[in-house]
């Protein structure tokens, strides 16, 4: 497997090209009168490119992330991707965002929401001044969408589990670990009360039938990986073998699926899928192996190391959809793609 650094610049010229690409254009919003039908780029000055909202916060959020990489240093893109990031995340557009967000409290909820989270969380911790200075201004959305989140969830009465942008548990990690980073304990509260209500008592998940056409996202991965975040280190160990013993190598559900038809939007979502189950994979098995060190369980250890035997095949397809020319692809998934490959460097 290559190392995240040859990626860099394919990477870093599609989240470019994406974030400054204004059609085609999902507005993913419902009209309340002709007032709605304007431009997107009028109700959303920053993210109304890279085919849809949250598609484009994310690909901001991998632009800054590869800024922050050795080779982005001494890159011919890197002024370019300062300067666009910093007309885009303007103090004047995060507000009108902001101000979006709020007007229209179910748009983008949770998907879009978190991937804002982890916006102004990647530029904040940069080492670049210009974006650290975005962080701030990004720092008004963070903010409107922690006051949804806490609108939100004590009026959910049971977690979405679709493997697509609905899934409740995707979000509630990222928003919680953004939270965390924020000192926001409020936030952080609600989340994991949340997360206690909607799973604590699951148990062996079904890994074999969990997988439909669409997903990018295993239902039961991304379970798992929230509550990794949410249960004291006694209670991962008790839950978490339990919950995954269905999973074995050899689960459909760690078999790439070969898109048949690579412009179907909906299809390519499994290009998508390969990536984000490597991902929870590598952040669950060290789990699994402390867990197996402190109870002395060495069937739960062998478990984690051949789920991690699956982790190369998974990506393939993914890295190579990612700088594809096929743009229902490539205007996202190289998010996904980089976040994979970080971890498995690591």
């Amino acid at each position: 497997m290559p190392t995240p650094e040859v990626f860099v610049r394919p990477f870093a010229e599609v989240a470019l090209t994406n974030i400054t690409r204004e059609y085609p254009f999902a507005a993913h919003h419902v009209a309340r009168g002709l007032i709605d039908i304007v431009p997107a780029s009028e109700k959303n000055p920053a993210f109304a490119n890279s085919f849809d909202w949250h598609s484009s916060v994310h690909m901001h959020y991998l632009l800054a992330s590869l800024l922050g990489t050795e080779s982005a240093r001494s890159a011919d893109w890197r002024d370019e991707a300062i300067e666009t990031l910093s007309a885009h995340l303007s103090e004047d557009n995060m507000r009108a965002e902001a101000d979006f967000l709020r007007n229209n409290p179910s748009w983008e909820r949770p998907y879009g929401w978190a991937w804002a989270i982890d916006l102004n969380r990647v530029l904040n911790a940069s080492e670049i001044s210009e974006l650290r200075t975005l962080g701030k201004h990004t720092q008004v959305l963070t903010d409107s969408v922690f006051d949804l989140v806490l609108e939100w969830l004590p009026k959910v009465p049971e977690p979405v589990r679709h493997g697509v942008h609905s899934n409740t548990a995707f979000a509630l990690r990222r928003i919680l670990i953004g939270a965390r980073t924020q000192d926001r304990s409020d936030v952080v509260d609600a989340v994991a009360k949340a997360a206690h209500r909607f799973y604590a008592e699951d148990q062996a998940w079904n890994f074999r039938q969990e997988r439909s056409g669409h997903d990018f996202l295993s239902p039961g991965l991304c379970e798992a990986d929230l509550m990794a975040e949410v249960l004291r280190q006694d209670e991962l160990a008790e839950w978490l073998p339990g919950f995954l013993s269905d999973l074995t190598p050899e689960s459909p559900a760690l078999t790439p699926v070969e898109v048949l038809d690579p412009t179907d939007g909906q299809q390519s979502h499994l290009y998508g899928l390969g990536l984000s189950v490597a991902a929870s994979l590598m952040r669950l098995a060290p789990k699994l192996l402390s867990s197996a060190e402190h109870s002395g369980n060495h069937e739960v250890g062998d478990h984690a190391r051949g789920l991690l035997t699956t982790v190369d095949h998974l990506m393939a397809p993914g890295l190579e959809a990612a700088v594809s020319d096929e743009y229902m692809a490539s205007h996202w998934v190289a998010t996904f793609a980089w976040e994979s490959l970080v971890l498995r460097n690591h």
